[in-house]
């Protein structure tokens, strides 16, 4: 079955719900969209991310078996793709086996159809794709986060810069650990790049939580939903980039 893919806008009429947001939580990663993963779960945590992913991502009012996401193209205009739960989509068989969170597997969908038709991401990202990879897989994080959201992530340290970590950017960091510290309501995700942490390279967590006191960070890996605390000194000399907004950042 081929997706449709509906160019005008159209309001939210059966969003999905917050049991249903909250098991971005439980979904796991199967394929190399940590970018998307980690950007449905980091919405999850504050109000005005809900907001939007109920606003992006409804139920069909017609279909049960249809999921319609939003997304925001190049021109900003916003398009929809329906996506259907119950018989795969041509080409995607492999996806729709592997991930049961049929929410996340049509926002996958969605990215791949929508990459298709314009190639929007990185050259550096459709550099690593092959015949064995999605269209939706290998790409940035700050990309999907402003096709979804339709705002450009308003924290971005690093993300495209030819650093190895974020030694360099140690103020910066450090400036932005203090805001996190005094303002819980964040959406960040954070990055590795060359350097290799729980045997991969060039892969996106959960940015959850600091601690000053204990001068440590926790993130999370969505490949196995596993969290991990490290010390900060560690964090800035493995990762590579952070990304992602406040809550007062994604006000509708």
């Amino acid at each position: 079955m081929k997706c449709s893919l509906n160019f005008y806008n159209v309001g939210f009429k059966s969003a999905i719900t917050d049991k249903e947001i909250n098991e971005f939580g439980s979904a796991q990663q199967h394929f190399s969209d940590c970018y998307i993963m980690t950007t449905l779960e980091t919405l999850s945590h504050t109000e005005n991310g809900r907001n939007i992913l109920k606003k992006q991502i409804e139920h069909d009012d017609y279909n049960p078996n249809m999921i319609n996401c939003y997304v925001y193209a190049p021109d900003g205009f916003r398009e929809k793709y329906s996506i259907p739960t119950d018989t795969a989509v041509k080409g995607y068989e492999k996806l729709y086996k592997a991930q049961d969170n049929e929410i996340v597997r049509s926002v996958d969908v969605t990215i791949g159809e929508y990459e298709k038709r314009y190639n929007a991401k990185p050259w550096i990202c459709r550099f690593t794709d092959d015949f064995k990879t999605y269209t939706f897989e290998n790409s940035i994080p700050s990309h999907f986060m402003t096709i979804l959201t339709g705002k450009e992530p308003t924290v971005n340290i690093a993300e495209m810069d030819f650093n190895v970590d974020l030694s360099t950017r140690r103020d910066e960091v450090m400036d932005l650990f203090k805001r996190m510290q005094k303002d819980k309501e964040h959406s960040l995700v954070i990055g590795t790049g060359l350097k290799m942490l729980d045997g991969r390279t060039w892969h996106v967590y959960v940015l959850e939580d600091v601690d000053l006191d204990k001068n440590t960070i926790t993130v999370k890996n969505k490949r196995g939903n596993i969290t991990k605390t490290m010390s900060i000194d560690s964090a800035i000399n493995t990762f590579k980039f952070i990304v992602g907004y406040f809550n007062e950042d994604l006000k509708g």
